[in-house]
């Protein structure tokens, strides 16, 4: 079994996005970022997966998910600091990801980045270390 943690990722993010009313760009899905406030951008980078035992049995398939908040250029940071910091609280150490089947962890503090402006738009990364461990 490949546990399907972009989803479950996508799916704690996604519930308290809505619920604050904040817009969220999902991969390869059609996104129009409004101009005046701020929004996400989700993406799960995956690492590859290994085992933990000689008979190959366990398994571990780690990752970094990454929820960029981005503002709009000439507003400060403060907003996009703040949303950053609600973002991270989402994903705290050692909680658990629920999944179809499986159960990931975040394995670390959430590291909230320095700003990235580009002239239109201003980006604070934040990255969430996860890990599920899968018995065949």
């Amino acid at each position: 079994m490949i546990p399907d943690i972009t989803t479950a990722l996508e799916a704690i993010l996604g519930t308290w996005a809505e619920s604050e009313g904040v817009p969220v760009a999902w991969e390869n899905i059609q996104f129009e970022p409004p101009t005046d406030g701020l929004y996400l951008i989700s993406h799960d980078m995956p690492a590859r997966p290994y085992s933990i035992d000689l008979a190959g049995e366990c398994r571990v398939y780690p990752g970094v998910y990454q929820v960029s908040v981005v503002a709009p250029a000439g507003n400060g940071k403060a907003q996009a600091r703040t949303l950053a910091r609600r973002v991270a609280e989402l994903f705290m150490e050692n909680e658990e990801i629920p999944g179809d089947g499986f159960s990931a962890w975040v394995t670390s503090p959430p590291a909230i980045y320095p700003g990235v402006p580009d002239g239109v738009s201003f980006t604070v990364p934040v990255s969430i270390n996860y890990r599920a461990d899968i018995s065949a």
